[in-house]
């Protein structure tokens, strides 16, 4: 007997899960020096193995991990071939992919396996679960849609002292949009020493706007820099100074100096309100004020810091929530595919039934809602059910606005029972909405172009309007300039007018 539900023990507590994380094909994971992305997904792949989970690591060769290692091929970076790679050597039964790259080359692909992709950068892919760092990045950079998962460190790594030198730090890549100019201001205008310490990757940049600044006796550039060095400069500076104009979504390095107990002062951009939100008097909105504070600080306690890192932002928070999230996706996921596979195996009442039930019982987000009215409307148009294939049509509007796969369903049905007038309002409509910017909100690529058009010009022919014919004939042909079908009615069409 096919249950009509799966209750959410078979869903989300299925232990172990079988986990793939994808690493960029940058840098080898855990990294030496400069990597802070690559350093949070060698310690989360980690954490998931201790907490008895199969995890599968795609990452550079020379990566070391707990994991089952799958290294790439190719010496990258190359998008294509990684995702080449990733699709060719997939293992069976992944539960889950967790895709880190740059541009989420896994997420854009529509597998079949569900698929969360972190964005650790600053950009918007077009991908159905993306996760953020900030809650920031994912209201400004993100629209609203994902979710967000803050960054974590192992405080036990970090050498923990209260005792500070005279210096000031600045620890990352040395670029404009990171703010090392305004680093070297602050440290000019209050005569403090700083340390410069991180890669350079625009060496122009370098050579005619910083190396200048830098030729200063109470400046010092150390270059990249990691391990004991790292942690030395980390635990013994007077203050991390995180001057970032650009909308970094997180900035690990900010809680790394907070595990040493050393204070941060940083602009109020991107997601460093989050971080720092423990210490209001470390966020500066601007370099003025950041003077002042470096002049006349009024920090915690280094132990105070500390804490607040072991509190807030430990690996162990990270990986639980990351878990948090593949369960509620992976919930999702299942849930449609069973229903998916009722359906594909004919047993349409149970499919009917297990929808139903769907939509009632469980939280999905809209997108999950019309894919199940999509589905069940199939069904009762394959079981000839009129009545109920327009009811779960026309329930898809209490769930969001009109999309063009229900608009078009509506004209089809009036358009067989020839109330052309009504035919065409719904086609007409399909025509005039606005095409979802995401690819995964996208039933049928058809409804949202050509279709519509050549719906619209059967309609107009009979009713005997052959002008009106021709002109949605050609918006069709716009999107399918060499269908045959088109083709032919367009030179139907231009005998009839032109007699």
């Amino acid at each position: 007997m096919i249950s009509n539900f799966l209750n959410d023990d078979e869903i989300i507590m299925k232990k172990p899960l079988n986990i793939v994380q994808v690493a960029p094909d940058y840098y080898p994971l855990p990294p030496t020096n400069y990597g802070g992305m690559e350093r949070i997904i060698y310690n989360l792949t980690e954490h998931l193995v201790l907490k008895g989970h199969n995890v599968y690591l795609y990452a550079p060769k020379g990566s070391k991990t707990s994991a089952t290692l799958i290294p790439y091929e190719h010496s990258g970076p190359d998008q294509q071939k990684l995702s080449e790679f990733v699709m060719k050597t997939l293992p069976e039964n992944v539960d889950i992919i967790h895709d880190h790259t740059h541009s989420s080359v896994i997420g854009q692909i529509a597998y079949a396996i569900p698929t969360v992709c972190t964005i650790h950068c600053i950009r918007k892919n077009d991908v159905k679960s993306p996760i953020y760092l900030s809650k920031r990045a994912l209201d400004i950079t993100g629209e609203d849609h994902g979710y967000y998962v803050y960054n974590g460190i192992d405080p036990e790594e970090y050498e923990y002292c209260e005792k500070k030198e005279d210096y000031l730090l600045y620890m990352g890549v040395l670029n404009w949009y990171k703010g090392i100019l305004q680093a070297i201001d602050v440290a000019e205008r209050t005569r403090q020493k700083l340390i410069i310490a991180g890669p350079i990757h625009d060496f122009e940049y370098f050579r005619n706007t910083l190396e200048p600044r830098i030729n200063n006796s109470n400046i010092q550039y150390v270059g990249e820099v990691g391990g004991l060095r790292k942690q030395e400069l980390l635990k013994k500076a007077r203050c991390l100074l995180f001057p970032t104009i650009c909308e970094e979504p997180f900035g690990l390095v900010m809680i790394e100096a907070l595990a040493c107990g050393t204070p941060v002062l940083a602009l109020a951009n991107g997601g460093v309100e989050e971080v720092l939100a423990g210490f209001p008097e470390m966020i500066c909105h601007s370099t003025q004020e950041m003077c002042k504070k470096v002049l006349n600080p009024n920090f915690l306690s280094p132990k105070l810091l500390r804490d607040y890192v072991s509190q807030h932002f430990t690996t162990e928070i990270m990986t639980d929530n990351y878990l948090m999230l593949y369960k509620k996706v992976l919930k999702e996921d299942v849930n449609l595919n069973h229903g998916n596979k009722l359906k594909n195996q004919g047993c349409f009442k149970e499919a009917i039934s297990y929808y139903k039930n769907l939509l009632i019982s469980a939280v999905l987000s809209v997108n999950s809602k019309l894919k199940i009215c999509h589905e069940l409307a199939d069904i009762y148009s394959n079981l000839g059910d009129t009545d109920d294939e327009l009811a779960i049509t026309f329930k898809t509007f209490e769930y969001d606005t009109p999309h063009a796969e229900f608009c078009c369903r509506l004209g089809y049905h009036f358009l067989n029972n020839n109330e052309l007038q009504d035919a065409i309002f719904w086609y007409k409509l399909a025509t005039q909405l606005e095409k979802p910017q995401h690819r995964y909100e996208i039933l049928s690529e058809a409804c949202w172009t050509w279709l519509p058009n050549i719906q619209l010009c059967i309609c107009y022919y009979k009713l005997g309007d052959p002008l009106k014919a021709f002109k949605y004939n050609e918006a069709a042909r716009n999107f399918l300039p060499n269908d045959k079908k088109i083709l032919f009615n367009k030179t139907f069409l231009e005998k009839i007018l032109n007699k």
